[in-house]
């Protein structure tokens, strides 16, 4: 289903600004504007280090370079050298390279220790970094040194504390609407500041913790204004794509992905971006080739720089969706290699996310028919310190018993599943975890709902159906990069267990809804023949099997022989 999107919805004070008539600042309730993400709020870390980073990383010395999303952000900083480390910090904060970022921040105060924006730089990176009291206290150093700042970076500094108080709350309307109130009245006295101009865009998100991910249509119209002043502004071509993304306009995500990346070319994230919509306008390879650049700048990081992989949640995403996208192609060895790497790859960052990386590998096993291998981590998860590697355990347990018909065993791990994330609800749960987690249990439900169906009462039948189509269409609204890729996989699945029921319409629908999520993928294919072959048309099986085999022109040829036997 496409997101439909009205500039009405913009808070007026924003309009008026855009169109180039100026009035004071309003403060704005958040029922005049509709946001469209819910994927940026900030859980606590709780580490020791900053946001689970050592400080000895975070401060380690760091070269000049280029093409990583420079752009110019004026100070008053008479170092050059200084200035170059401070500009370089700010297009890795805006790229999520935030080891990098806090490196740039702290090279610039070794050559200009007063360089209050630097300090403001740092104090934005620990926040990201799950850190707020680091945040703050950064904040407090760079309020010490006013003398040196001028009235916007006084400014500047302002703004963090504002941030960090409605961060500490992120519920809190009141000190949302404050912290906005605060943003509008700096934008207005400096017009001309496109980073003032980010941050306020950041800040129409649902959350204070905004920072790009998750933009509202007010956003859009924010970042759209920085590119009529700089055109080549990489962060706000960044911040488009996330916001085309949740839009459902992957197209316009493309151009702005593009755009991004070749501003900065050798920024991981910037190359990563554009993939997502390369991967979701049916341009797969070309996908896999900016993901797998990604891949090598990042390990050419870690090696040169001498830090773990775990520190940057960067990689793990990257090979995670390259990973996935191998699995895509039917490149299941290549795909199987990186989730391992991802399983085996500690979480020092956001610990109650480790299931992000213990998820992969197992249902990959299970993909692959070894299910003897993916048993027994499925259910050490079950046994995991955090709800989010329980609620995964009890789910790909479930699969298993699905596929071996143990119908009352995986009613059993759903309902284990179920009573994991109602508990997990009930203490420090965000929107993030919700995103990823709630929608696999749910999926469980369906494939026993369909597996069930020729059983029991036909209201109860026609029920477990009903539900299953439901889950279809919130499967096939996800827009994530993750989540889209694993929706299409999970809907091929129901397309595939319809078929196997020889439920001939249900087979059919769930085919078509396959292709509307992604008609260029060869599963697609292969389930649009099996509808054709149960209806007896030959022809059109045979024709959706050869655009199948073509998908699949790289394909391992155990997968080739397990999905288009000879």
């Amino acid at each position: 289903m496409k997101r439909v999107y009205l500039y009405s919805f913009l808070p007026i004070v924003l309009l008026t600004w855009l169109i180039g008539n100026r009035p004071g600042p309003q403060n704005v309730p958040l029922s005049q504007y509709t946001s469209t993400s819910i994927q940026s709020s900030i859980p606590v870390c709780g580490l020791p280090h900053v946001g689970g980073v050592p400080n000895t990383l975070l401060k380690q010395s760091v070269a000049l370079r280029s093409g990583v999303g420079q752009f110019s952000v004026p100070t008053s900083t008479k170092n050059e050298t200084a200035q170059a480390y401070f500009e370089q910090g700010m297009g890795y904060l805006h790229g999520y390279a935030l080891i990098e970022a806090a490196r740039s921040f702290h090279e610039a105060l070794r050559h200009d220790s007063t360089l209050v924006m630097a300090y403001v730089g740092l104090s934005r990176v620990y926040m990201e970094l799950d850190d707020n009291e680091a945040a703050r206290k950064t904040a407090e150093t760079a309020k010490l040194l006013s003398a040196y700042a001028s009235e916007r970076e006084k400014a500047y500094v302002d703004l963090r504390f504002a941030q960090l108080k409605a961060v500490d709350s992120l519920t809190n309307q009141k000190l949302l609407n404050t912290y906005r109130l605060k943003i509008n009245q700096t934008v207005k006295r400096f017009p001309q500041d496109a980073e003032l101009w980010l941050i306020a865009g950041n800040a129409y998100e649902r959350y204070a913790s905004g920072r790009g991910q998750g933009s509202s249509t007010a956003s859009i119209a924010i970042y759209e204004k920085v590119l009529q002043m700089y055109p080549n502004h990489p962060s706000a071509h960044h911040f488009l794509v996330h916001a085309y993304e949740g839009m459902a306009d992957y197209v316009k995500a493309r151009e702005h992905g593009e755009a991004y990346a070749r501003l900065a070319p050798n920024l991981a994230h910037s190359l990563h971006m554009y993939a997502h919509d390369l991967m979701k306008t049916g341009a797969m390879d070309e996908a896999i080739a900016e993901m797998k650049q990604t891949d090598a700048i990042e390990r050419n990081l870690y090696k040169t720089e001498r830090y773990e992989s775990m520190y940057d949640w960067h990689h793990i995403h990257n090979i995670s969706l390259l990973a996935l996208c191998y699995q895509y192609q039917g490149r299941m060895q290549e795909a199987e290699g990186l989730v391992k790497e991802r399983f085996m790859t500690g979480r020092p960052i956001n610990p109650e996310r480790a299931f992000y990386n213990k998820m992969g590998y197992p249902a990959l096993l299970i993909t692959l028919n070894r299910d003897a291998e993916a048993v027994p981590m499925a259910k050490e998860l079950t046994t995991g310190k955090t709800f989010g590697e329980r609620i995964i355990g009890h789910y790909l347990l479930g699969l298993v018993q699905v596929k071996r018909n143990q119908l009352d065993q995986a009613r059993l791990s759903l309902e284990a599943a179920q009573n994991e994330l109602q508990e997990a609800k009930k203490g420090v749960y965000d929107d993030w975890l919700n995103a990823w987690l709630e929608p696999h249990p749910k999926f469980l439900a369906a494939l026993i709902a369909l597996s069930d169906r020729n059983d029991g009462p036909p209201a109860e039948r026609e029920k477990g159906l009903a539900d299953i189509r439901k889950f279809q269409v919130s499967a096939h609204e996800q827009y994530g990069p993750d989540s889209w890729i694993e929706a299409l996989f999970q809907l091929e699945m129901i397309a595939q267990v319809a078929w196997q029921l020889k439920l001939t319409d249900f087979a059919e629908e769930s085919a078509k809804l396959l292709a509307e999520h992604d008609p260029n993928y060869p599963g697609t294919h292969i389930a649009l023949a099996r509808v054709a072959a149960l209806k007896g048309d030959g022809i059109t099986a045979e024709q959706e099997r050869k655009l199948a085999r073509q998908g699949w022109s790289k394909a391992d040829k155990g997968f080739l022989a397990q999905n288009l036997p000879k």
